[in-house]
Formats: C-alpha cells, structure tokens, sequence
C-alpha cells in the first residue's frame, strides 16, 4: 500500500487532508471517491506552488491534485475555484505526465509527446500562451508553442516566471523578469516576457534548471558549471562573478557532478555525485539566503546568507532533495526523510513552529519497505512525503 503524508501550509486545501487545517504532524492525505484504486498506488512524483499540490502516480498516467483553483492553476475547467481539500482526478491532455511545475499560481506540465501546456495565473506572463500582456488567468490546461522543431525535456517555475529546457540543451523563458531571472535584461517600461523566448544564447548546452522567486539556475552538461542570473540580495546567485557571461548570467564551479538542482525563493541548493576516486558518498551542497536556517547551519553562522557553497550534514548518502520557498527535504540512502529551514507552519518538521536551522529527521528507517525509498515533494509552504508500506 502507497500512502501519502503531508505537513505544513494548508489555507488552500493544497494538502489534501479534507481540511484547511495547516499540519503541524504527519497526516495521512485522503483521496476521493471518484480516485480508481489503479491511481493511488505505485510510484510518485509531487509538486507544490502557493496553495496547490499535485501527485502524479503511475509513471504518469495517473495526475491528481488538490488545493485552491482560483486562477485555473489546477486545470481544472469549471467555474468552482475549490478549494478542493482532497486529492482529486485531474484530466490532462496525452497519454501520461512527464513532468509538471508550478509557481505560485500557474502550472507547467509537460506530456509524454513533450507537449507543452500551462494553466493559472498569467498576469506577468508566465503562461507563455499569448504576445500581448494582460492575459490574467487560463482555466483550462493551454498549449504552449516554442518555435521550430526544439523538443522540451524539463521546467521549472518561479513564484511568476517559466523556463523550458530542450533536448538540445537551450532555456526558453517567459513571464517576469524586472530582476532580469529569465537570463536577458529587464526593464521598468519591459518587465515581463510574455511568450517563449530564447534566453541561453551564448551559454554552452545546458542540463538542468531551476527557479527562485526572482532569479534562476542552470547547470551545464559538464554538470559542473552554474549559471545563475536575477535577484541577488540574498547571496542567492552564490560565488558567481559580479561580470555576465551572456545576456544577465553569472557562472560559478562546483566541486563535484552535480545529480540533481534545486532552488528555493533565495537560496540553491545541488545533490552532488562523489568526486571522480573519492571514498565520499553523495551529499547536498547549498548557498543563499540562511536567516530561517535554509542552509542547515545556525543562521548566526552565516549573517545575511553564504555566497560560498555549504555543504550539509546529513548521516548517510543523499539520494533525492526537494526545496520548498525557504525550507529543504533529502531522502537518504537508508529509508530516512530529513527537513531544515523556515518552518512557520511545521512544513520542516518541528510542531513548536521554530526555524528547523539544522536537519530533522521527518521519516524514520524502520518505517521503510527495502527497495522501496520514500518519494518526496514540496509546496511553497509544506512537505509531501510518498511512502510504500506493503
């Protein structure tokens, strides 16, 4: 049996817990009536924007969601915007989902022909469905077109700006870019980018990408090399040269591989493969914005964030992360579930409320199935964790 606990945030219902009640413990989510038995076992994938979730099960062929649907960012084409406090069967177009993103109130989701569709909030234009601004919201899941033959891998949302990464390894961005996070300049007169538009030229090819609030990350196929480009008032840009390499992008190295990149609102963090002949297991390096503990150091350690990357301590080989607005979750190589960060609504673990400055340990091992490791994802405010107990 695949069970489904959430913490944290829940003023939309984007817990799925039948309430809108925050979760200050590990509560079992609920699945509606309407959810085909098929649907709610098997693998997982969560994402999470302001106040909505969705659970993608199956190796995408199962899509639910749960959460406030006021500005369509559910995909949900009806007229009631929820909130819908439990997880509900979502209709997506194709065969199965491949990927899915969100930002505060829009969604990215990406089908299994590497279609791309967008649907929500879209008054900066992070919707990518229209040149003209002002378009506020889509209701229902619509197609986004990036010229020419260009196939799209993954996505990544910020709080209200989009990036698409191609088989090739450009970035296509849109939506706000005051800060200049979608990688070119900005303007007060410009400020958004209101369709899909080429933003790495003059970067080599890329292999990952991410989003904070106002800025965005990208790793080159090296795995290696970071770009960075956006707001950086909070170290959020890391060890970064102050001079652009391309369009707003700053560069920096890291250590080791990188496996996995994530970002929170103003702070980065990389899952890092072993150096090539070293006895080291995999690990999480960090850098930003530290005052709620996002780097997993006392904040006292590091006043107004680290620009030099962080590594965390953690007691085994990390084998996923997921990065909330301004709190971390790792799964590690035994079974275990770790938080760290702002934890006003308990989405880091700690029912008192208190910042979770270094980490805690959300998901014992002893509750594992071996082989079976638990599936993480994150909302903005709270912490999903999918775990097999059969």
């Amino acid at each position: 049996m695949d069970t489904v606990f959430a913490l944290g945030s829940n003023s939309g219902g984007q817990l799925a817990t039948g309430s809108l009640d925050d979760a200050h413990f590990l509560t079992e989510t609920v699945f509606g009536q309407e959810c085909s038995a098929a649907g709610i076992a098997g693998d997982a994938v969560i994402a999470g924007g302001g106040n909505h979730t969705f659970l993608v099960r199956n190796k995408g062929r199962f899509l639910f969601g749960s959460g406030t649907n006021a500005d369509g960012q559910l995909g949900i084409p009806t007229a009631s915007s929820g909130p819908y406090l439990h997880w509900t069967p979502i209709q997506f177009p194709g065969e199965s989902v491949y990927k899915i993103a969100c930002g505060w109130s829009h969604t990215l989701l990406l089908n299994d022909t590497h279609r791309l569709f967008s649907a929500g909030s879209g008054g900066f234009g992070q919707l990518g469905i229209n040149p003209e601004p002002g378009v506020s919201k889509a209701m229902q899941w619509s197609e986004i077109r990036i010229g020419g033959s260009a196939k799209i891998v993954d996505i990544a949302c910020g709080m209200r700006h989009s990036l698409a990464l191609t088989g090739s390894g450009d970035i296509f961005g849109w939506g706000a870019n005051r800060c200049g996070q979608l990688g070119v300049p900005g303007t007060k007169k410009q400020p958004n980018v209101c369709e899909p538009t080429l933003v790495s030229a003059g970067l080599p090819p890329i292999s990952m990408i991410a989003c904070g609030r106002s800025h965005s990350v990208a790793i080159a196929s090296d795995r290696v090399t970071v770009f960075v480009a956006g707001q950086d008032r909070c170290a959020q840009c890391g060890p970064s040269s102050y001079d652009a390499v391309a369009g707003t992008w700053r560069s920096f190295r890291l250590s080791s591989p990188a496996r996995k990149l994530c970002s929170g609102w103003e702070f980065g963090a990389v899952l890092l493969d072993p150096a090539e002949g070293s006895q080291t297991s995999r690990c999480v390096t960090m850098w930003g914005r530290s005052d709620h503990g996002q780097l997993g150091k006392t904040p006292m350690t590091m006043p107004g964030g680290s620009r030099d990357t962080v590594d965390v301590a953690l007691e085994s080989a990390v084998v996923d992360i997921a990065c909330g607005s301004n709190h971390t979750v790792a799964v590690l190589s035994n079974g275990s579930v770790w938080a760290w960060g702002w934890n006003e609504h308990a989405n880091a673990g700690d029912p008192s409320l208190a910042d979770v400055v270094c980490p805690r340990q959300l998901w014992p091992v002893a509750a594992t199935v071996p082989g079976r490791l638990p599936s993480v994802g994150t909302g903005y405010g709270n912490t999903l964790i999918s775990i097999s107990c059969d």
